[in-house]
């Protein structure tokens, strides 16, 4: 058996509109050296029987069923059944520019020596209903190999764009450091998963070749974004405590990181401001538990007036305004 050089993990579940797709998609841009590797948590349409079709026609493409566990538990068995050199994520109803896994292979092979990154990131685009929503890319640091503390500065300084389906991750780095997606959490699985990722990482490579296409679809799972539960507000407990719980890794970093905390909290109270309906709960959280914002690293942030701003946000009249108040 030849080496597999990337192993293309994709969670899916009731991805029978897509998959067939996706599939045909990555079988016609080559799959030598690579494997795919489909986890079917718990469908119930058509999925497990597309998988198994399309891993009777292409040696490449195997799947494995299980019981219904989310998209995290998928992807981690993923990562336990994978045999490749290189981990890339993949989503069952997104696509891949043409020549991409011709391009992942070059640049995989190009930096095979003694200073390879464990992670490379490139550019990707957003799509809404076929019209390109934002380019996501940065030309300073085309073709940039970043190292150690700065790979953390960059990333909490939001100076990398990346999405976890633009990125690719050494296999033997991902499991030397136990490094999971967090089971019991619907949004932002990605970001803790990220965070475990570049705060081990000694080496990361960018490129700004446009690979990866997110499609936003009306009834896609981001989609909830749309609206405001307890599970949003528990994601961002979850990432922002996965940040301060290995807060002696970021000495050099802390501007950076109290940043990104503050930009966490400040996106989920403006998502839950824009958000259709309101919660009494929620509201009451949000005015009472201020440690939302206030648990972070000592030190300074970024931008410190953003966080005056925050300090002083009158939440009590914002939700008397819109007739919410607790």
């Amino acid at each position: 058996m030849n080496e597999i050089l990337l192993s293309i993990i994709i969670p899916a579940y009731n991805s029978g509109r897509f998959l067939p797709a996706t599939l045909s998609m990555l079988v016609q841009q080559g799959l030598d050296d690579c494997e795919v590797i489909i986890i079917n948590d718990g469908s119930i349409d058509s999925t497990e029987s597309i998988c198994r079709d399309f891993s009777n026609r292409c040696s490449e493409i195997r799947f494995v069923s299980q019981e219904n566990q989310g998209v995290s538990a998928a992807r981690n068995r993923g990562i336990e059944e994978s045999h490749g050199r290189y981990l890339y994520f993949f989503d069952s109803d997104d696509s891949l520019t043409d020549g991409s896994l011709d391009f992942f292979r070059s640049i995989l092979s190009r930096h095979d020596d003694n200073t390879t990154p464990e992670l490379f990131v490139f550019s990707y685009e957003l799509h809404r209903l076929d019209g390109v929503v934002k380019h996501l890319f940065s030309n300073k640091l085309h073709k940039t190999k970043i190292y150690d503390d700065t790979i953390k500065k960059y990333f909490f300084a939001k100076k990398i764009p990346w999405h976890i389906c633009s990125c690719v991750f050494d296999r033997n780095f991902i499991v030397d450091n136990n490094i999971l997606f967090p089971n019991g959490i619907k949004i932002g699985e990605d970001i803790v998963f990220m965070i475990q990722a570049i705060t081990a990482a000694k080496c990361l490579y960018y490129h700004n070749r446009l690979c990866f296409i997110y499609q936003i679809r009306a009834d896609s799972v981001m989609q909830g974004y749309k609206s405001y539960s307890m599970d949003r507000m528990k994601s961002f407990e979850i990432v922002r405590d996965a940040i301060l719980k290995n807060s002696t890794a970021y000495a050099t970093v802390k501007k950076e990181v109290n940043f990104f905390i503050a930009n966490l909290y400040l996106a989920n109270l403006v998502a839950y401001i824009k958000a259709d309906v309101k919660d009494r709960k929620i509201n009451s959280i949000f005015m009472q538990n201020k440690c939302f914002l206030y648990k972070r690293l000592s030190g300074r942030f970024i931008n410190y007036g953003a966080l005056c701003i925050a300090r002083c946000i009158p939440l009590r009249i914002v939700f008397a305004i819109l007739k919410y108040s607790v």
